[in-house]
């Protein structure tokens, strides 16, 4: 049974079908298995800087929304702090 390491990236698998693209072309793209990508994807395994940065090109993601896609859990902290008024 495979254990989530990392939060989900729901937002980058939005942007892939918002983008007409798919785990499979990116992988082949990537050079990693479906499988792998998948897994990254998912919070089964982290992207390195190299994937992050291919993805970000790729899928046009704008430099400003590259932790809205890969560091989802940085946001809630922002979003919590601001709520509380720090």
């Amino acid at each position: 049974m495979k254990i989530r390491k990392y939060a989900e990236l729901n937002a980058l698998k939005g942007r892939i079908r918002e983008k007409k693209s798919s785990y499979q072309s990116l992988s082949e793209k990537m050079g990693v298995s479906k499988n792998a990508l998948n897994d990254k994807i998912n919070g089964y395994s982290v992207f390195n800087i190299d994937e992050v940065g291919f993805l970000v090109e790729e899928l046009d993601i704008p430099d400003r929304e590259i932790i809205r896609y890969f560091f989802p859990h940085m946001l809630r902290n922002v979003t919590s702090k601001r709520a509380v008024g720090e």
